[in-house]
């Protein structure tokens, strides 16, 4: 993900490669700091938004409605 890029959908999974996480969003697949691993593990199913910008920002969609 490019700086101020944002990515919004359902988190279907996440796996961990190489020092990297994969998460799949919605129909997309992200390349994540594993650092991330473990919010990201709670929030599987539910519809996420994550906003680069100076790092990562993880919001829950679902929370909202």
């Amino acid at each position: 993900m490019a700086e101020l890029d944002e990515v919004v959908g359902d988190l279907r999974s996440i796996e961990e490669i190489d020092f990297r996480l994969l998460a799949l969003i919605g129909m997309m697949r992200i390349i994540l700091p594993s650092e991330m691993s473990e919010d990201l593990r709670a929030l599987i199913g539910k519809r996420i938004g994550i906003l680069r910008l100076d790092g990562f920002r993880v919001r829950c969609m679902d929370d909202q409605m």
